[in-house]
């Protein structure tokens, strides 16, 4: 009798894992075999255990119940809703059409004049613990194809710049260090920064994907998003920075709800979630942003950017984008010998 509800056991705990594994992600699927292994219904395990394990299960088949009914949709980004006037993609788009169609979008926006919220949260010092958070109001202006300038006030004085032009970029930052870290464009100075102006408008989502002869590109197809991964090999160091692009779309709107950023070794660069649209005359236009820069020495800035007053029809002055060092701040040249 014991041998056959042990064995009756054993069969249900097989179809147990079937049904996770057919409707869980991986996670969840983990979840739940290590719960089943561990739990009081697992013949191995008749003495009974502890009501942490009943719980984790409890957790996993709640889960897994909840994403079965709604169907799995694997990674779990914010995907936008269909807008109206925007066709919903019933077909499966190779990787050239999907990049086709953003660039259709992303070449339709040739500049851009915004208003700004800005919240800034990085390392204070060399202590990576310790951070500073600020909260600033300020404008973000953008020019097609190298023009960058954002800003940020505090009781209306100027305490944060990033910008770059054709040749030069920089970042200010005035509490306490009061220090400008400047460079050539593209150049290697720009690419040890963090919260570089090339990582920042890569964040906007706004640059074209040009897919190369030598990339090597990959695309899955989930039933509410792609998600474009392309490898770049060869690179001029600023709009083809070598590494791995990899670009969250939503499917009904083919729109970049997420962007990650890797260099040649594998290290991450940035994370930016693109997580509102808002349509300003005739085109969608990201408004709201959450985007993570990571260093080459662990540390991590945070940026969450709100637009507001977006006007396309509005070119930012060409002077926005000419560095001058602000009044008793520090020059830094990470480029020094090379400008």
């Amino acid at each position: 009798m014991r041998h056959r509800r042990a064995m009756g056991l054993r069969a249900l705990s097989q179809r147990r894992r079937w049904v996770a594994r057919a409707a869980c992600p991986p996670v969840l699927a983990a979840i739940y075999e290590h719960w089943l292994t561990s739990s009081q219904w697992h013949p191995a395990n008749r003495q009974g255990q502890s009501t942490r394990s009943v719980r984790w299960g409890a957790l996993a088949l709640g889960l897994a119940a909840a994403l079965a009914a709604g169907g799995c949709a694997g990674p779990m980004v914010r995907s936008e809703p269909a807008r109206h006037g925007e066709s919903v993609t019933a077909a499966v788009l190779s990787a050239s059409q999907l990049a086709a169609a953003h660039n259709a979008w992303a070449d339709s926006i040739a500049h851009l004049w915004s208003r700004a919220r800005l919240t800034l949260n990085f390392p204070k010092g060399d202590d990576a613990q310790k951070r500073e958070t600020y909260d600033l109001d300020g404008h973000v202006f953008f020019v097609k194809p190298d023009g960058l300038y954002v800003h940020g006030q505090v009781i209306g004085q100027e305490v944060f710049a990033v910008g770059a032009g054709a040749e030069r970029f920089w970042l200010w930052i005035r509490p306490q260090v009061n220090t400008v870290w400047t460079g050539r464009r593209g150049g290697a100075g720009e690419r040890r920064l963090v919260l570089s102006p090339s990582d920042l408008v890569a964040a906007l989502g706004m640059e074209r994907i040009d897919l190369g002869p030598g990339d090597r590109t990959d695309l899955v197809a989930y039933p509410d998003q792609y998600v474009l991964s392309q490898e770049r090999r060869d690179a001029d160091g600023r709009s083809r920075r070598a590494g791995i692009r990899r670009i969250w779309f939503g499917r009904a709107t083919l729109r970049p709800i997420r962007i990650d950023l890797f260099d040649e070794a594998g290290r991450r660069i940035l994370m930016a979630e693109l997580l509102k649209y808002r349509r300003i005359g005739r085109m969608a236009v990201c408004v709201a942003y959450r985007v993570r820069f990571y260093g080459n020495r662990g540390e991590e800035v945070d940026l969450v950017l709100r637009l507001d007053g977006v006007r396309l029809d509005k070119k930012p002055s060409p002077k926005l984008f000419e560095y001058r060092l602000p009044p008793g701040a520090k020059e830094e040249n990470l480029d020094a010998g090379n400008l």
